[in-house]
């Protein structure tokens, strides 16, 4: 099972994989105060261990259509993760409704931000969602207080619906979210965020 993009600049999106497991490791334990603060899974992932499990588990995901976790590598190198979660398609009886949504979420290693590489993968990931996928309502939530984070929704030209009050209670505080999300009836990628790019092999 192999998934994979390449995009302009030397990055690629390569579906993650247990081989990628020790690289991916590196890049976490490297990050764990950049990234600590916003995301819960980092304080759990103590070893290559713990990202092989975190991979094998990912594929069984992907399978069954439940989400997909991608590397994001520049120049070959792992920089940090995107994909989406909370994949979601169903059809009612008389196949009046349907329902076909799902979250993306995204990080990257220090060294990585400020360089558009989030919005160009959150653009990519949009595009296949919608377009080889059927999704037809692709949405991320960002903390208020991350504006790195949800500045990627809006360049990657996913529209404000408002935010989720009290969504958890983490580190002694309580976390809300803004809210984006982009319907495949409109949503058009911004033209200063469009990567060239085409299928691959897995890497």
């Amino acid at each position: 099972m192999s998934w994979s993009r390449d995009l302009a600049g030397g990055l690629a999106l390569r579906l993650l994989e247990p081989h990628h497991a020790e690289d991916l490791y590196a890049v976490v334990d490297a990050n764990r105060a950049h990234l600590g603060g916003w995301m819960s899974w980092v304080e759990h992932t103590r070893s290559v261990e713990d990202a092989r499990k975190y991979a094998v588990e990912s594929l069984r995901n992907f399978a069954e259509r439940k989400a997909i976790a991608v590397t994001i590598l520049k120049h070959g190198k792992i920089v940090g993760n995107t994909g989406w979660f909370n994949w979601t398609e169903s059809r009612s009886g008389s196949g009046s409704m349907e329902i076909a949504s799902a979250d993306i979420g995204y990080w990257l290693a220090q060294e990585a931000c400020g360089q558009s590489i989030a919005t160009r993968s959150t653009v990519a990931l949009t595009q296949l969602g919608f377009a080889e996928y059927g999704l037809r309502r692709m949405i991320i939530t960002a903390e208020p207080d991350n504006p790195a984070s949800w500045r990627v929704a809006e360049r990657a030209g996913y529209a404000y619906e408002g935010t989720l009050r009290g969504v958890a209670h983490w580190k002694g505080r309580r976390i809300d979210h803004k809210l984006y999300a982009a319907c495949a009836d409109h949503w058009h990628a911004p033209e200063d965020a469009i990567v060239g790019s085409a299928p691959g092999g897995g890497s």
